[in-house]
């Protein structure tokens, strides 16, 4: 069995391949956090490197949280977009039990990662020999509560301390905990390794979960989605100059955008919350037939249903025009992307040849409507 793990709730983004329980492969990038553009390129690394088809990969582990939204987004969506594509069996491990497996003393095991403000994302567990347990799933509190439960549950237990950023909480556990270990933050102690053989783990007991995200906190941009009036409107000139492309990912270029908005054949609509644009899309519509031109969604808003949102709008307005058929391409590889239209029924009806990048295929969908 071929396993791809995939972690990305950390600055690092890393990958490994995995043959049965032996690791064969394993990529770490320490670029920052920009998942969202390396974590693709990486796993095409690492399958190349190793002569590896993602069709041949038989189970994807995916580190699910707490740490980064961001890059938790990022690596959820990739492993549930190659699952929908090909049907390839995810499971979800959380950060905190990926750190407290690289513990082998036994005793009592408490992850921690700063979430700021004197707060702390946490769980705890339990190895005892060859088992390893659970006994406190994952929750966000301050780091006060956390030690005090610690002190009155475990008062005459060695506990260990591992997880990130956790030597500023160092000084509170040296004064509240009696007995215990610190391990010093380091990179390698969120190890893909490790995240791997509990996925294999977890697999071969069954588990049927759903692959999630594991937000202990909402992140910023759902926090603001719930809290204010997202309004989708045609898209017109004036809205460029609150645009700042930086933030779009998948966007063209202002000068392209510009003349689609000023062509009589385009429509855009804009998604907008107060006054700040999240998102925007466009159909081009020639007499029967319209293409999806663009949809492109604010970094920090992603994978929160306004893609979603927009498609639909674009498909509703198509229909309004008594459009027969709605084309589109995307790339082969933008697997996310592939998932959502295949949702909403469009179908593969065509390949351009590397197309992208003169290496990637485009990939050509039609729904009929």
């Amino acid at each position: 069995m071929k396993t791809l793990c995939i972690e990305t709730s950390s600055k690092i983004c890393s990958v490994a391949l995995l043959e049965n329980t032996n690791l064969i492969d394993k990529i770490e990038k320490n670029e920052g956090l920009t998942h969202s553009e390396i974590l693709m390129p990486t796993i095409q690394e690492i399958l190349t490197k190793n002569n590896i088809s993602i069709k041949n990969i038989n189970l994807i582990v995916c580190d699910i949280g707490p740490g980064s939204f961001t890059g938790i987004r990022i690596g959820v969506a990739t492993a549930k977009a190659f699952s929908d594509s090909l049907n390839i069996k995810t499971i979800g491990i959380s950060s905190l039990e990926c750190y407290a497996r690289k513990i082998t003393s036994n005793g009592i095991i408490c992850s921690l990662i700063d979430c700021k403000n004197n707060n702390c994302y946490y769980a705890l567990y339990k190895k005892d020999n060859n088992s390893f347990t659970v006994i406190s799933d994952s929750k966000a509190d301050s780091i006060e509560n956390c030690l005090e439960l610690l002190k009155y549950k475990y008062s005459d237990s060695n506990i260990t301390f591992i997880g990130e950023n956790i030597n500023i909480f160092s000084e509170s556990i040296k004064n509240t905990i009696k007995n215990y270990s610190l391990i010093p933050d380091n990179p390698s102690n969120l190890d893909t390794y490790t995240l791997g053989l509990a996925g294999i783990e977890k697999y071969q007991n069954n588990s049927d979960e759903e692959l999630l995200p594991l937000y202990l906190k909402k992140p910023q941009a759902q926090r603001q989605l719930e809290n204010k009036t997202l309004s989708f409107d045609k898209m017109d000139i004036s809205d460029l100059k609150d645009l700042d492309i930086s933030l779009f990912d998948e966007f063209w270029n202002l000068n392209q955008l510009s003349d689609e908005l000023n062509s009589t054949n385009s429509t855009f609509f804009v998604a907008k919350i107060d006054k700040e644009i999240v998102g925007f899309g466009g159909i081009k519509t020639i007499l029967d037939e319209t293409e999806i031109m663009n949809i492109a969604i604010k970094n920090n808003f992603r994978r929160q249903g306004i893609g979603k949102l927009l498609l639909e709008k674009l498909i509703n307005y198509a229909q309004s025009l008594n459009i027969e058929k709605i084309h589109l391409e995307v790339n082969e590889n933008n697997f996310p992307a592939i998932s959502l239209y295949k949702k909403f029924n469009f179908i593969e009806d065509g390949r351009r040849k590397n197309y992208y990048n003169n290496s990637e295929d485009a990939i050509l969908m039609t729904l009929n409507i």
